[in-house]
């Protein structure tokens, strides 16, 4: 077993580890840790009421709207996931959509990336995926890259992002294969009529794991082993397009956030 770290350590500092998830708040990790281990958190983030550095609830003026409010959207969003059991793909997936309708409803006062809302958007690019709904899923896991997992896990190399840009990755591959099998050379689904060049963008995000693989895992790690056995695509260059990731990646960032979810 080997440990890295993300960031400098000074000698003497206390370190810690995270017993749940890290991206829910304070008082639910208080509950999972109470009634799982037994015992109550004293560190920094969850003394302060912290979560991934923000606070738990937002700060509201007189005039904006009560933490009460923020709540009651947690915990039905919270009922919503819950719901879904054994149900059919299908069912979890209107079950799951009802829940993001509600956080979509209330969006300038809930973020895009508290708690349950990452947790419900990631199952459903899971269920997405398991029905072959290649773009609706590319589509969760792009919003996911772009606006969520820079914000609840803000080191660019973290380990946790690197896994999940790899399983994009994964989806951007299979849309390549899409667009190269139809006829008109499109993806069907939300990303449809919008051109994206879609090597350019495999070779980026493949440059982006290659950079982050040392500091993330180390070059010896079973994870740069995986990545080292999953088939490259050509570069854009090979079929005579040029290359522009920041450019290509600027373009997909804002198409991605103009598809409603």
């Amino acid at each position: 077993m080997s440990i890295r770290s993300l960031q400098s350590i000074s000698a003497g500092s206390e370190l810690t580890i995270s017993y749940t998830d890290i991206t829910a708040p304070s008082y639910r990790r208080q509950v999972d840790l109470r009634s799982m281990y037994y015992f109550n958190c004293a560190c920094e983030y969850c003394t302060a009421g912290l979560t991934c550095g923000l606070p738990d609830v937002p700060t509201t003026s007189k005039e904006g709207p009560s933490s009460a409010k923020i709540l009651e959207i947690e915990a039905e969003g919270e009922r919503l996931q819950a719901s879904v059991g054994n149900a059919t793909s299908t069912e979890k997936i209107r079950l799951l959509d009802q829940a993001m309708r509600l956080f979509v409803s209330n969006k300038d006062i809930f973020p895009i990336w508290r708690h349950p809302w990452p947790l419900i958007r990631d199952e459903l690019r899971l269920l997405h995926w398991s029905l072959d709904n290649w773009s609706i899923a590319t589509v969760h896991a792009l919003k996911e890259y772009f606006f969520i997992e820079p914000v609840l896990y803000p080191v660019p190399w973290h380990p946790i992002r690197i896994q999940r840009l790899f399983l994009l990755l994964k989806l951007i591959y299979e849309l390549q294969y899409q667009v190269f099998a139809s006829d008109d050379n499109e993806v069907e689904g939300d990303l449809k009529g919008y051109y994206i060049n879609w090597l350019s963008v495999n070779k980026g995000l493949e440059q982006e794991i290659q950079t982050a693989i040392p500091k993330a895992f180390g070059t010896d790690s079973s994870f740069a082993e995986e990545y080292k056995r999953l088939p490259k695509s050509e570069p854009p260059e090979h079929y005579g397009l040029r290359m522009d990731w920041p450019g290509e990646r600027a373009k997909l960032r804002k198409v991605v956030e103009e598809i409603a979810d």
